[in-house]
């Protein structure tokens, strides 16, 4: 179980490349693993379908991981405003 947590914390660490400033730090990876767990754990190790997954189940994230996507997309308007 460990190494499975490992692994989604560094798929999450990735996923900035993949999704609008998306996971920029250890908190952010922390918010949201207990949400892949629960609701992407069949996603895993694929980091584009775990962003999928937590973006389809937008409504069911943790207010801490719906919180990371907040951030993410409010500094991608910014940064697209500049």
């Amino acid at each position: 179980m460990k190494k499975i947590a490992v692994i989604i914390a560094a798929q999450v660490l990735l996923a900035s490349a993949a999704g609008p400033a998306f996971a920029q730090s250890q908190e952010d990876q922390a918010a949201c693993t207990p949400d892949v767990m629960r609701l992407c754990q069949q996603d895993i190790p694929d980091r584009g379908r775990i962003i999928a997954c937590l973006v389809r189940s937008k409504l069911q994230l943790s207010p801490t991981c719906a919180g990371v996507f907040t951030r993410a997309r409010t500094a991608s308007v910014l940064k697209t405003k500049l």
